[in-house]
């Protein structure tokens, strides 16, 4: 069966996927990646109104989206993973500004409703959990969403077609006498379906002290696909979305 959003969110229920990783994300998440999203977010979003933000994780960037809010602007915030919510609430509930401006929903991705008309969909790092069928549907639910002129924000995804990632080390912060990285890599289980499989590890100095590893079904999502799903609910793409960056504007009834 194929992992979905929901899936996932049901499977960290379980102690797996996202169960492993919540613990990690915020000390094992790439900084040169954090540091370009937000750039794209600063070019895209600042001033906006409302906002929903569909796989916020732990808050990374929902914290961002606050500080780029207009004065009268809103973020929901859309996390169906329990791990991962009590996270964002723990963070949003230690900043002042949040209290009147995030709403936090714990539906999924196809699910949930939001009940004003969205100057931005910033989906990061979870388009890859749907299927094909599964994403007709959510373009088509978020471009309806959009008010005209509004934007559907994501990166480009990796890798572009469905071949193997050999392992790597992705660098990690540091927590007092710890410091934390990821060994991952990307295995072919199906057509346009890869595993990764990420292994989060805990050192001191160059002890290994703990390694715990995750597994993630993944579908491969081309920039040419991504187009012409995009293109087909009445998106188009931005003129000057940076580099890396798939920012598609709402010109038409999806």
């Amino acid at each position: 069966m194929t992992r979905t959003a929901a899936g996932e969110a049901d499977r960290a229920d379980r102690g797996l996927g996202y169960a492993v990783n919540g613990p990690y994300y915020d000390t094992i998440f790439p900084e040169q990646v954090r540091v370009s999203l937000t750039e794209a977010l600063r070019r895209l979003v600042s001033g906006a109104g409302a906002v929903a933000e569909i796989g916020p994780g732990t808050g990374v960037f929902t914290e961002i989206l606050l500080e780029l809010l207009g004065p009268d602007g809103e973020i929901f915030a859309i996390e169906p993973t329990r791990i991962m919510r009590a996270a964002l609430v723990t963070r949003l509930s230690r900043i002042p500004a949040a209290a009147d401006t995030v709403t936090v929903l714990p539906e999924d991705a196809l699910e949930a409703e939001v009940d004003v008309p969205l100057d931005a969909v910033v989906m990061f790092n979870m388009i890859m959990h749907f299927s094909p069928e599964q994403r007709v549907r959510l373009w088509r639910k978020w471009a309806r969403a959009l008010h005209p002129g509004g934007l559907l924000i994501m990166e480009s995804q990796h890798p572009q077609t469905a071949t193997a990632v050999p392992p790597s080390v992705i660098p990690g912060g540091t927590l007092g006498r710890h410091r934390y990285d990821t060994l991952a890599r990307a295995d072919v289980v199906g057509e346009n379906l890869i595993r990764w499989v990420m292994t989060y590890r805990t050192w001191h100095g160059d002890d290994l002290l703990r390694e715990e590893a995750a597994e993630f079904d993944c579908h491969v999502i081309s920039d040419e696909m991504l187009a012409a799903e995009l293109s087909a609910v009445g998106l188009e793409r931005h003129p000057t979305a940076p580099e890396g960056i798939q920012a598609w504007c709402r010109v038409r009834e999806p």
